[in-house]
């Protein structure tokens, strides 16, 4: 029962309009409130949030093209396919340092020397493209570009080694691993992670667990 003072209710006010009115009513009020349910709908980010807290912390969002795979020695292994094909791949491995003194971007480029050397053996047909300082929000370093092959396929890489911006004398980070192929849309090596399936993963990796500041 609704009491006098908090009438007439909606039915009591369409009671006395035409047949037409009281329809057109109802099919308005359904329409607001499917549009609200859309609007939810549409608002809500296609992605997967993804917090690591051990050996080190970081957080990063990506896309439903990629599928998470349990590879060794990695601590996030992501893998883009299209019908079979290879196209992306995001791979997070650990990154401890030497102890060192003074400023770690002092050590990181002599650090990515020695780096460099070991990927020959991983990589077919390994090309050097560039290298030269880094920074992904929270995260600053050192990044290495490089061509490859992926069996007849051409392979475009860039790994960045990666550590918190905090005070001199950390030695615990992440190495980002990025590799994409024409079929991609990635043009080159230097355009990695510009676009794409690796352009969310990439401009969200921050360290620690706020999200918030991400880039992507």
């Amino acid at each position: 029962m609704i009491k006098a003072e908090y009438g007439p209710t909606l039915p009591q006010l369409l009671a006395v309009r035409s047949l037409a009115v009281r329809v057109g009513a109802v099919v308005l009020a359904g329409a607001v409130v499917l549009a609200a349910i859309v609007g939810v709908v549409l608002s809500r980010p296609d992605e997967t949030a993804l917090l690591v807290r051990e050996p080190v912390t970081f957080n990063f969002a990506y896309g439903p093209q990629f599928t998470r795979l349990h590879a060794p020695g990695t601590l996030v292994s992501l893998r883009n396919e299209r019908n079979g094909l290879f196209l992306d791949a995001y791979r997070i491995r650990e990154l401890k340092l030497p102890p060192y003194r003074g400023a770690v971007g002092g050590l990181l480029p002599v650090y990515a020397t020695h780096y460099l050397r070991t990927l020959g053996a991983r990589y077919p047909g390994f090309q050097f493209v560039g290298e030269g300082r880094a920074r992904i929000n929270n995260a600053i370093g050192y990044e290495v570009t490089f061509n490859s092959r992926i069996g007849s396929r051409r392979l475009y890489v860039r790994h960045y080694l990666l550590v918190p911006d905090d005070p001199d004398g950390v030695r615990e980070g992440v190495i980002l691993e990025l590799e994409s192929t024409p079929a991609a849309g990635t043009p080159n090596a230097a355009e990695i992670g510009s676009h794409g399936a690796l352009k969310m993963a990439l401009r969200s990796f921050r360290f620690g667990t706020d999200r918030s500041g991400g880039t992507a």
